[in-house]
C-alpha cells in the first residue's frame, strides 16, 4: 500500500436500514471514526437516492487501488444481492485497501474478515423471518422438569 493515502468516506441520501439519517449524521460518524483511528479521511461519496443504486459505491471500489481504503458510514449500505454484495467485496479485498463500516465498526481486511462480514449480513436479512414471540401452539415447558427433556 505504499504512497496511497487516505480513507473515503461512503454515505447514503436513502434510508440505511429501514431508518432516514441524515447525510450529515453519517458524515460526522464517517470522520469521527477515521480520527478516532488516525486515518486520512477523503471526502465522502454519497449514494443516489433511487433504490437499488450502487453507482457511488461502483466507483469508491473502483478508486480503491489508488487509495489505502473506504469508509462506509454502515455495512447496511451494501448491496442486499448476496452474489452483487460479495463481489463488491472481493473486489475491495483484491485492491489490497481496507474497507470499514463505522457503525457496525467492522473491518474488512482479508477472508476472514469477509465471512464475517457475510456472516452479519446473511443474519440481518434472515431476522425479519424470525418469530417475534413464542406461539401459543408452542410446546409448554415445564420449568420444573427440563431435565426431563
Amino acid at each position: 500500500m505504499t504512497g496511497r493515502r487516505g480513507y473515503r468516506g461512503y454515505i447514503s441520501s436513502r434510508p440505511v436500514g429501514g431508518d432516514r439519517v441524515p447525510q450529515a449524521v453519517q458524515n460526522l460518524v464517517v470522520r469521527d471514526f477515521a480520527r478516532r483511528r488516525g486515518l486520512d479521511f477523503l471526502l465522502s461519496a454519497t449514494e443516489y437516492v433511487m433504490p437499488g443504486s450502487y453507482l457511488m459505491l461502483e466507483q469508491v471500489v473502483d478508486e480503491l487501488p489508488a487509495i489505502a481504503g473506504a469508509i462506509l458510514y454502515s455495512m447496511v449500505q451494501l448491496p442486499e444481492g448476496r452474489a452483487r454484495r460479495l463481489g463488491l467485496l472481493r473486489r475491495a479485498l483484491a485492491s489490497g485497501a481496507v474497507l470499514y463500516a463505522a457503525l457496525e465498526d467492522l473491518r474488512l481486511a482479508d477472508e476472514d474478515d469477509l465471512r464475517r462480514w457475510e456472516d452479519i449480513a446473511l443474519v440481518r436479512q434472515a431476522l425479519p423471518r424470525c418469530p417475534r414471540s413464542l406461539a401459543s401452539s408452542a410446546m409448554p415447558v415445564d420449568v420444573h422438569n427440563v431435565n426431563k427433556l
